[in-house]
Parts: structure tokens; C-alpha cells; sequence
């Protein structure tokens, strides 16, 4: 779980915000997903990552109430360290018109991510509870939360070398005939037992993919091309490393097009710094693919992003795309990944977890991305 100096650090950050706003009552709102690359109010305010939705109620004058559910959960909730009561309840509605005294300012964060009918049943019981005004904040909520803390940074070096560890059984598990339904179960295991509590891992082959994708039981053969997105959480932070293998020997048009796409990877990366936006990232890694002659696919539908943000608490910058004007700051961390498709070989991942330090980039993982070869 994230550090308690770093939970009060963010609760402090957020009531500050909410102070300098007037709202004397936030309602943040997790929908129990807790996916990596979107934020997670209730898991930044409280470390605690709730089996079903919940809801984080926190009063200007410092009081807070985490809500979970399902009702359930009540003996892991109360044994979670905070300086806030603690409630599992079946009916998340029903325990928010339980919340004590009126606020005239009611703010919400993380309400988008819940089921409609959730939400509209949470905004109705606030609505008849605490009759003050009621607007949406999670622009100021997030913008609390740009950069990560020592402790995350530390998190997110220590589920990185989980990753970087999880590749390297990868390459020694995987063979032709394994069913990548297997091979991500063994994968998922081996990286529990490393300390990882969660784990978004996508893997699949083919001899030509157009996507990578979840693992389904086709069994591995000799000329695919294997995908993988490796992405562990430690104490709730996430991290991810992108990587291909080959099965059997990489031949030589292979190799060339897969040291192109490591090549607009590293001009990512090396564009990265605090004072530039993250569109230049973007347009870094673009360029190099476009000098190469692929201008065409670097575009919907064959490429969306070039990285993202890593949760569960903030993901600033955000997607690393064109479109994105947003400043990059020291202590910020995404990921930087081509992920390009290549009409020659199909889909190709490369992919590293960054920093943005004082003067430019920390890269976190120590064995960047090679192309992969998986014994015949």
C-alpha cells in the first residue's frame, strides 16, 4: 500500500484545492476497475483498492468516510490504516444518505467511470442529503496530482524490475505448442510471487497481428510473432513494458523493421523533459517512422497513442498523442511506445516506463526493449 506520508501528502494537496474553491464536501468515486491508465480518486485518497465501486466522502475541516463494497469487504476495509471511518455496504446510495451534517459546496471526482444508473442513484441521495450546490471537480482533483511522489517513483522502479523479470521468464517458458492462455497464467503467477498485486498483461502470436490482444488458447508456432504489454502494479502503482519475440530465428526484414520502431522509441524518449508539451514526444517518435516511409500509418486506425499515463492515483500527461498540449513536469511517469503496425510484419511493440527529471528523462527499466527469440 502507498506510504502514509504519501497519502496524507495527496488528501492535504486535494483539500487545498478544495479550499481554495469554496466546496466544503468532496464526493470521490472509484468503479473497483482500477486500470492503469485512468486515474483512481478513492485509491489516491485512501491506498484502499475496493473489491466493487466506492466512495470516498472528504469534509474541508479534514473528517473523511471511505464506503465500500460489496457489503462483504468489511473485515479487509477495517483493518485499512487512515485517519477516516470505514463503512462496507451492499447499497452504496443508501450509505451516502447516512453521510453526517449538510455541506453547502458539494464537489464530485471519478463519478464518469461509474455505471449510469450508479451514479444518477449516488447524485439522488446526495442530492436529498446534503442540499447544497453540487458540481463536478475532477479537473482541479487531478490537477492536485500531477507529479508522483518519492514513494511512488520508488513503486514504480521496483514494478518495473517485476516486469522487466516477468519478460525474462517469458523467454524461457515460452516454446511452440504452449497456449498463451498458459503462458500469461504462468506469467501472472511468477510475478505475484514477486510482489506484484495486480498485473494488466496482454500477450498473443500470430505470424502477422494487427493488435495486441488478450490470450486466448491458440498454441504458439513456429514464425509467429509474439506481443506482449507486461504491466504490474506494486503497492498500487503501475507500470508497464512493452516487448516482441519471434518464434524460431528472426529473419532479416524482421530485424530491420524492428530496430526502425526501436529507433522512433528512443526519439521519443530522448525528446522528454520538463517545459515541453507532450505532443512533442509524439511527434518525435512520428517522424522518425514517417522519414522511413510509414507517414500513412501513423494515424487512426492503425496507431491511437504513443504512450500513456500510469495509475492507479494520477496518470499524468495523460496519452501521449498529438492532440496532447499538456506540460510535461519533473516526477511525471508514463510509458513511451511506437506500438506500430507495419504493413510488411503487422503489429510491432517496443515500449520503457520514463521519468521526467530536473534536466530530461530517467528511463526505469535497466533491459530495454530487443527483439525477443523463442527457441524452436
Amino acid at each position: 500500500m502507498p506510504a502514509p506520508f504519501d497519502l496524507g501528502d495527496r488528501r492535504n494537496a486535494v483539500l487545498q484545492a478544495m479550499q481554495s474553491r469554496g466546496v466544503d464536501l468532496l464526493v470521490a468515486a472509484s468503479a473497483g476497475r482500477h486500470r492503469l491508465d485512468r486515474s483512481d480518486p478513492v485509491v489516491f485518497l485512501t491506498g484502499y483498492r475496493s473489491l466493487g465501486e466506492s466512495i470516498f466522502a472528504l469534509w474541508q475541516d479534514g473528517r473523511a468516510q471511505l464506503i465500500v463494497s460489496p457489503a462483504f469487504d468489511a473485515e479487509r476495509v477495517a483493518q485499512w490504516p487512515g485517519p477516516f471511518d470505514r463503512v462496507a455496504t451492499g447499497d452504496l446510495a443508501a450509505a451516502c444518505a447516512d453521510l453526517p451534517g449538510t455541506a453547502a459546496r458539494i464537489a464530485t471526482a471519478g463519478f464518469d467511470a461509474l455505471p449510469n444508473d450508479l451514479a444518477e442513484a449516488l447524485l439522488a441521495s446526495l442530492a436529498a442529503t446534503q442540499p447544497g450546490e453540487m458540481k463536478a471537480f475532477d479537473g482541479p482533483f487531478f490537477a492536485a496530482s500531477r507529479p508522483k511522489s518519492a514513494g511512488e517513483i520508488d513503486r514504480a522502479r521496483r514494478a518495473t524490475a517485476i516486469a522487466e523479470q516477468g519478460m525474462e521468464r517469458l523467454l524461457e517458458l515460452a516454446r511452440p505448442g504452449m497456449a498463451e492462455c498458459d503462458l500469461a497464467t504462468e506469467l501472472l503467477c511468477d510475478m505475484k510471487a514477486l510482489g506484484a498485486e495486480d498485473n494488466f498483461l496482454m500477450l498473443n502470436a500470430a505470424p502477422r497481428n494487427f493488435a495486441v490482444m488478450p490470450s486466448s488458447a491458440r498454441r504458439l508456432q513456429p514464425g509467429d510473432i509474439l506481443l506482449t504489454e507486461i504491466s504490474p502494479s506494486f503497492d498500487g502503482q503501475f507500470t508497464q513494458i512493452c516487448r516482441t519475440a519471434f518464434v524460431g530465428e528472426p529473419g532479416r526484414e524482421l530485424r530491420r523493421l524492428y530496430d526502425l520502431v526501436i529507433r522512433a522509441m528512443w526519439a521519443g524518449i530522448e525528446a522528454v523533459r520538463p517545459g515541453v508539451p507532450v505532443s512533442a514526444v509524439c511527434a518525435a517518435i512520428d517522424g522518425v517512422l514517417a522519414d522511413a516511409g510509414y507517414a500513412e500509418y501513423c494515424h487512426p486506425p492503425h496507431i491511437r497513442r504513443r504512450g500513456h499515463g500510469l495509475g492507479s492515483a494520477s496518470i499524468q500527461p495523460g496519452d501521449i498523442a498529438l492532440d496532447n498540449e499538456t506540460i510535461l513536469e519533473e516526477n511525471m511517469i508514463f510509458v513511451v511506445h511506437p506500438n506500430q503496425f507495419l504493413p510488411e510484419t503487422g503489429y510491432l511493440l517496443c515500449g520503457e516506463p520514463v521519468r521526467v527529471t530536473a534536466t530530461g528523462v530517467e528511463v526505469l527499466s535497466q533491459r530495454t526493449a530487443a527483439l525477443g527469440a523463442i527457441g524452436s
